[in-house]
């Protein structure tokens, strides 16, 4: 009996600890779950993997080949990371050991933002169809009926504090990156070029990166606090930062959809939101009850990545849906993304063309300078042991030489020279949109697949496209050129990083490219004109369809055409009236003329001509000055 009651108690020990384990497992998962935000049986992903996959409306993350804490999380986007950014054998990323950094143009758009208005009023309606149902929805949905937008419209698009800190780390790690250019640079305006839109987001980023960049290296306040000057252009000016709005050809192509339009987003969302639809339903327990239509479907999504990017929230709109729900998703705003802002259609990244030649050109006039000054000191030794006077000569050639060379590009591209004729570095720093941000991508070449995304693509074309806005245009998504000086032999080189990574330009050999080399493979947007590429006629075609020719000339046609729209009317309505009068005074001539004879002959008598008689009867008058016959 004991021998029983024994095993008994050993097989309840073996039952508890097997529990424990199981108890043990389970708090595990649970606490893992915690940790990824609560997420439902349904959604087979983490939260790293939700937060790296919504377009536009991803956080700011730095994606590398390695499993670190940076890595995409699943292995398409690895694959993807080592295709798009094709680095060199260069493992290390460094300068050859010759080239000194000199100048920087850093691209970034706003950070992290609250939704736009229109989003706003969108995720306000979404639950009206489906609030008659509130009985038949499954116990986990019952917070759906109180869900009330968490975002005042008073603040529809500001940038919020996760944003503003993208900016101030990524400043940080620049500079930590870089310190023998930025510790030496004390702040002018002249040496730090820094432009926004004139969009308070932009704004706002472009503040909290030159914080973190100049933080303790002014002279205001307890905090060393250095302020900094910020230029705008108005919004239907600014060629540099807001092409996409102020280009009419372009605007007037998206708006009427005979060329730049979501077709194939469109397309693509009719294959595959009504199996969310139904999947979103039947989660609900609505099947055959309720489905919701594609725009509920998309303000689904929206509210889902608004409710991770900004409070990190996974367990409400997010848990309607699965890992492919997602990834089809993205999809849809990857077509929507191409054919708008992308290699769609080449008139989506030709007008980010001022953008790059203002890039390329300030870099000119700084290389530029830089010979002047390396000239004007080789001119000055040679000179100063021959004659003194030839030296004074020659400085002064070489100073006007510089001084015609500022101000190239629509930028401030002033590298003014120092009292030792030194120039200084420069450091450009422009804050725009992802309208902005993806275009120039474009341009360049950057991820770029063989061929081009459409609603039929095949699983394997899509599942391994390059393209991916998550990627290519998260919040505070970056673009930075440094040119490095390498010396005479090696002479000017150019490094391009996406993102604070290294990327290999299309026609480039290697990351660090020949500046010439870089140059020649964007020869083009020389021929690009704003003017003739972008103004539309009245009958609705650009100034010159080809986009070439000269802007001067473009305004002289376009100043020709308001001339004879104008005041060739205003010609033919003066030219009448003067030639009327013309005609009057000349008939009252001939008549006073005829007169004027008529009295010579009969005396100082007004004649008066009889209506029924060619005869002439005449009575005596007296002559005022007010006769018309008095001349």
């Amino acid at each position: 009996m004991m021998v029983i009651i024994k095993y008994i108690i050993i097989l309840f020990c073996i039952f508890g600890l097997l529990s424990n384990v199981s108890s043990s497992s389970s708090s595990s998962s649970q606490s893992s779950n915690d940790n990824n935000g609560n997420l439902s049986p349904i959604q087979d992903y983490d939260l790293e993997f939700l937060s790296k996959h919504l377009t536009t409306k991803t956080p700011y993350w730095i994606l590398t080949k390695n499993g670190d804490s940076n890595s995409q999380g699943d292995s398409s986007s690895s694959s993807s990371s080592s295709s798009s950014n094709n680095n060199s054998d260069n493992s290390s990323n460094q300068p050859p050991e010759q080239c000194k950094l000199i100048s920087i143009d850093f691209l970034a758009r706003h950070g992290s933002r609250m939704p736009v208005l229109s989003s706003i009023e969108k995720l306000k309606e979404m639950t009206t169809s489906i609030s008659e149902y509130k009985e038949q929805v499954n116990q986990g949905f019952k917070w759906i009926f109180n869900y009330s937008v968490p975002y005042p419209s008073d603040i529809a698009g500001n940038l919020i504090l996760q944003g503003q800190y993208e900016h101030y780390n990524i400043s940080k790690r620049l500079l930590k990156k870089y310190p023998q250019f930025f510790e030496p640079m004390k702040y002018k305006p002249q040496s730090y070029s820094i432009t926004s839109t004139a969009i308070s987001r932009t704004g706002i980023s472009a503040s909290a990166f030159s914080y973190g960049l100049l933080q303790g290296t002014g002279s205001l306040g307890v905090n060393d606090f250095q302020p900094v000057f910020i230029e705008t252009a108005s919004l239907d000016q600014d060629i540099l930062l807001r092409f996409f709005a102020t280009c009419d050809q372009y605007v007037d192509q998206l708006k009427n959809g005979t060329l730049i339009n979501k077709n194939e987003q469109t397309k693509w969302n009719q294959m595959v939101f009504p199996n969310i639809s139904n999947q979103i339903s039947e989660r609900l327990g609505l099947s055959d009850i309720w489905l919701p239509t594609s725009n509920v479907i998309s303000d689904i999504f929206e509210a889902c990545a608004y409710e991770i990017s900004i409070n990190n929230i996974s367990d409400h709109w997010c848990s309607l849906l699965s890992k492919q729900n997602i990834l089809d998703w993205e999809y849809s705003q990857d077509l929507s993304n191409y054919w708008i802002k992308s290699y769609g259609h080449k008139i989506n990244y030709e007008i980010a063309s001022p953008l790059l030649n203002d890039i390329l050109s300030g870099f000119d006039t700084y290389i530029n300078n830089n010979n002047n000054n390396n000239n004007n000191n080789n001119n000055n030794s040679s000179s100063s042991s021959s004659n003194s006077d030839g030296n004074n000569s020659n400085s002064n050639s070489g100073s006007t030489s510089t001084s015609s060379n500022d101000n190239s590009g629509s930028t401030n591209h002033n590298n003014n020279n120092n009292n030792n004729n030194k120039v200084e570095p420069t450091s450009i720093l422009r804050f725009g949109h992802a309208e902005t941000i993806i275009p120039f991508i474009s341009l360049l070449g950057l991820y770029k697949d063989e061929e081009k995304l459409f609603a039929n693509s095949s699983t394997e074309q899509i599942e391994n496209r390059k393209f991916r806005t998550s990627v290519v245009s998260p919040y505070a998504s970056n673009i930075a050129m440094f040119l490095f000086d390498c010396g005479n032999v090696d002479g000017f080189k150019i490094l391009v990083q996406h993102n604070e990574l290294p990327v290999l330009v299309p026609g480039c050999d290697e990351i660090y490219c020949d500046y010439q080399q870089f140059k020649s493979i964007f020869k083009g947007i020389d021929n690009f004109k704003w003017n003739s590429f972008c103004n539309i006629n009245n009958d609705g075609s650009s100034s010159n369809d080809s986009g070439n020719g000269n802007s001067n000339g473009d305004s002289h046609g376009k100043k020709s055409s308001y001339f004879l729209a104008i005041f060739v009317p205003i010609t033919f309505l003066v030219g009448g009236t003067i030639g009327g009068l013309f005609t009057y005074f000349a008939y009252e001539k001939i008549i006073q003329f005829k007169n004027r004879n008529r009295l010579s002959q009969y005396g100082n008598d007004e004649f008066i001509s009889s209506p029924k008689s060619k005869s002439l009867s005449f009575k005596s008058t007296k002559f005022d000055s007010r006769s018309p016959l008095i001349q």
